[in-house]
């Protein structure tokens, strides 16, 4: 299996290999003086073991494919390169707004976000993770909406004494529900991000 081959799998799938099936990356391919790189699982933990031969010593450790550190009291992922030896940042795509459109209390969320956080925003923005976790918010707070909506006609029946009553019932119901999904699933400051790396 080639390195890139490896990269395409996912974590279950890596686990799922057999030992004889891990990549080891041709001699030639390598830098900064090694002169081995194979994949080792340790204590379940998938990662490289890499050999560095430079001033007649040589060197053999293990790497953890993933690390995570804290930078400021942010989480923030490494991903290990066999072929240079080193960490980098794991940085992922997402979709533009152009790609993925986001909804309405997702984009309510950014405004928030953007006017009293903007110090996360430009974190989540680093780690491609801001509109992501719009999309995550917005789908969040129509689920709560909709479960909103069924508890309150479940509380306060639909009255069946006419338009000016029922336009009224509509308004009040859409009011407590706007404003229920702001205030517990929109207007949050953002003390669990550390746990959405």
């Amino acid at each position: 299996m080639t390195y890139e081959q490896w990269m395409n799998l996912t974590e279950s799938e890596k686990l799922a290999l057999a030992e004889s099936e891990y990549p080891e990356i041709p001699k030639e391919q390598l830098r900064n003086f090694l002169t081995k790189a194979v994949v080792k699982k340790v204590d379940g933990v998938m990662g490289w073991e890499v050999t560095q031969e430079h001033r007649n010593k040589k060197t053999t450790a293990w790497f953890p494919e993933y690390k995570q550190s804290m930078v400021n009291g942010i989480p923030m992922w490494y991903i290990f390169n066999p072929i240079e030896g080193t960490y980098r940042l794991n940085i992922e795509t997402e979709p533009t707004m152009e790609e993925e459109p986001i909804g309405s209390y997702g984009q309510a969320w950014m405004y928030f976000m953007e006017d009293n956080y903007p110090e996360w925003v430009e974190v989540l923005r680093f780690q491609h993770r801001y509109l992501t976790m719009a999309r995550e918010i917005d789908r969040s707070a129509w689920a709560y909406r909709m479960m909103l909506d069924k508890q309150y006609e479940q509380m306060n029946p639909r009255p069946n004494t006419g338009f000016e009553d029922n336009l009224t019932w509509e308004r009040t119901r859409q009011f407590y529900t706007d404003s229920m999904v702001m205030r517990e699933r929109i207007l949050i400051p953002p003390t669990g991000l550390d746990e959405t790396a």
